[in-house]
């Protein structure tokens, strides 16, 4: 067997492997024999059947299985031992013709396109300067907070007529140029809370309004961003760009919030009962949980600007061709203009994944088995204890050593001790320089847009990787 590689640039490469029939004949037929040897044919004793008989019935497919098997593993083999940093799977080469069978005696060509990594070195230390924003917890945030959380344990009543702070549920039906409602067109139940509605209009639109009123309205109006929008209307995302602006809406429900009381009934359900007491210790807690809550966000934000800073400073360039016709091939249930749509994030995403994996490299961290085992104990035992089981400390190792051992479960273990690892890296090797701003500028920074919900609706969900 022949494997050589022609490379066509740096980031491209097509892989040509030659068989012949000395390398294939031995294995096929090995297998046609095996075959013979349970052959159960009319008029032929079992075993018995002519190994010509037996070839000529399966000698395509035998050939096929055995060619590929071959194939696939000198493949593999040669990118690990020529140490080519590939990028998704070879696939067949653009030019290179189906077959639709394999002639035994005669020799074959293969040809495979490869998409190389681009070469990268990183190199973090002190003289990459990057800002770290850090959440201020002061009065206005803990008073927003509060305000957020008596609504939360507050009381619901259905009332008939819209007031300020309501949250109305309705249904939205599409309508076309003529007010007509569109056959097949989106038909959803959305839910409206008018306290958080940015623009006037559309909040005035809705008040004094009852059950059963109807309004023709635009739903960006009533939504806080596509993605909102998208789950507004149960459409993708990525169809938002053909929804219409025009859709009636039917009032169906008011439900009024009253914001419970803050008092020592409130501080039990919080925090447990007895813990906090007074009002000073209520804004004392909340201050200390939302500077908890609100650094995963500032650790977020760092990672996020570090990688874009990263990815500019670098100009990391992919074989793209070669990965939309990976994507396609490997894809098949999924429409090629949904992989266009998608491909550009999935670019971004892939180019995170080489920066990151050459930092690990650099910087040689690892997550050893006992760091995992120790983490997955430590899970399994907060849930068994929030149960109130009572379990062993052998059980509990029992337990996570088997939950180790199924690949796919234990990933997200392993992932999440390399993500704090890599963290601490950064933390430790860059030149932060530390900036202290408010929660709705940190929105502005993290999203681009202003705040548009309550703040519990964006806690640990600001920074979007």
């Amino acid at each position: 067997m022949d494997i050589k590689q022609d490379k066509i640039d740096d980031l491209n490469a097509v892989i040509s492997i030659t068989v012949t029939p000395e390398d294939y004949q031995e294995k096929v037929n090995t297998v046609l024999k095996n075959y013979r040897a349970k052959a159960n044919l009319p008029g032929f004793r079992k075993g018995k059947v002519p190994f010509g008989v037996v070839k000529k019935m399966y000698i395509d497919g035998v050939m096929a299985e055995e060619v590929n098997k071959m194939l696939v593993d000198s493949l593999y083999k040669y990118i690990e031992t020529e140490k080519l940093q590939v990028l998704g799977n070879p696939i067949p080469g653009k030019d290179e013709e189906i077959r639709e069978s394999l002639k035994d005696g005669e020799s074959f060509e293969f040809k495979y396109d490869i998409g190389l990594s681009p070469k990268l070195e990183i190199g973090l230390s002190n003289k990459f300067k990057i800002d770290f924003y850090k959440i201020k917890v002061d009065d206005e945030l803990i008073d927003k907070y509060t305000k957020d959380l008596t609504r939360r344990y507050g009381s619901i009543m259905e009332v008939k007529t819209v007031g300020e702070s309501d949250m109305v549920n309705a249904v939205l039906n599409e309508l076309d140029s003529k007010g007509e409602k569109v056959e097949g067109g989106i038909h959803n139940h959305a839910s409206i809370a008018l306290e958080y509605l940015e623009k006037e209009a559309a909040k005035k639109a809705l008040l004094g309004k009852g059950l059963e009123d109807k309004l023709v309205v635009n739903p960006r109006d009533y939504s806080k961003g596509d993605a909102d929008l998208a789950a507004m209307l149960k459409v993708d995302k990525k169809n938002l760009d053909s929804v219409g602006k025009k859709f009636e809406l039917i009032i169906k429900k008011i439900h009024q919030v009253t914001p419970c009381e803050i008092n020592q009934e409130f501080y039990d359900k919080l925090f447990g009962p007895g813990t906090v007491k007074t009002e000073a210790e209520f804004r004392t807690r909340l201050a200390e949980d939302l500077e908890k809550t609100l650094e995963s966000d500032s650790d977020k934000l760092l990672v996020k600007h570090l990688f874009e800073k990263l990815n500019d400073k670098h100009k990391i360039d992919l074989p793209k061709d070669f990965l939309k016709r990976w994507l396609v091939l490997t894809n098949k249930d999924v429409a090629a203009e949904d992989i266009e749509k998608d491909f550009d994030g999935f670019v971004e995403n892939m180019k995170r994944q080489l920066i990151e994996n050459q930092i690990i490299t650099e910087t040689e961290i690892k997550v050893e088995f006992e760091e995992a085992l120790e983490r997955t104990k430590s899970l399994f035992g907060q849930q068994m204890a929030q149960y109130g089981s009572e379990v062993t400390e052998a059980d509990i190792e029992s337990a996570a050593k088997n939950y180790l051992s199924k690949n796919e479960e234990s990933r997200q273990i392993y992932e999440q001790l390399m993500q704090e690892k890599l963290l601490n890296v950064y933390k430790e090797t860059l030149n932060l320089k530390t900036k202290e701003v408010s929660f709705d500028d940190f929105v502005k920074l993290a999203t681009g847009n202003n705040p548009k919900k309550g703040i519990l609706d964006s806690l640990s969900n600001l920074v979007k990787m």
